[in-house]
């Protein structure tokens, strides 16, 4: 009987505990969005002399406020950068090599509304770690010689990534929307600066 006992204490107590989870320290309530967000951009800049295109898949954990209406969580995913081809006067087609990118983004987004309808505006602050072709990024290396042969380099890049979006909550468990950012990614050593348009298609599973 006290085995019985014991284990219905432990069991009310981690319903108890379950059900208080979502408010915090100070009682506001708040849910947890898990994301994916299948995505694809345009390179701009000096990235694109070696990149044409950027697509991808995200995840992420968000944490959002339901009374002050901020978002907090963690992104990361994979990036694969599809290499552009340089043809120069007397010399064979140039081309690069594919560049691949692991991000990992700390996202703040405040939410205008809070019901079924949910636009917002954001920031993303984080780094990205890629093997990139850095064959056409200046103007040294794009003479003859360095035409023939791949230039490569790994290496952490940081960066900010404003954003707009809308999520639509179809019910109490599933959200679907679309997310539009403007990542920049700062220079490093011989990594030139990068910079993308995306658009991305975002699926939210929401924990009430």
């Amino acid at each position: 009987m006290k085995k019985y006992l014991v284990i219905s204490i432990l069991i009310l107590s981690s319903l108890c505990s379950f059900a208080q989870r979502h408010r915090l320290s100070n009682g506001e309530p708040y849910d947890i969005f898990l994301q994916v967000k299948p995505m694809g951009g345009i390179a701009l800049g000096d990235f694109a002399k070696n990149t044409t295109y950027v697509y991808g898949s995200h995840f992420a954990l968000e944490f959002q406020m339901q009374e002050t209406k901020l978002g907090i969580g963690l992104e990361f995913g994979y990036n694969y950068c599809v290499p552009m081809a340089y043809k120069r006067p007397f010399l064979q087609t140039k081309k690069n090599w594919a560049s691949q990118q692991i991000p990992m983004i700390l996202n703040f987004n405040y939410y205008v509304f809070n019901e079924r309808i949910k636009p917002y505006v954001g920031l993303g602050i984080g780094t990205i770690w890629g093997r990139y072709d850095y064959s056409l990024s200046s103007e040294e290396s794009t003479d003859e010689y360095y035409l023939r042969d791949f230039e490569g380099q790994s290496g952490w890049r940081f960066g900010l990534t404003p954003k707009v979006g809308l999520m639509i909550s179809m019910d109490h468990k599933h959200g679907f929307g679309l997310e539009f950012s403007l990542p920049y990614q700062f220079g490093f050593d011989r990594l030139e600066t990068q910079y993308t348009i995306n658009l991305g298609l975002t699926y939210t599973r929401i924990i009430d």
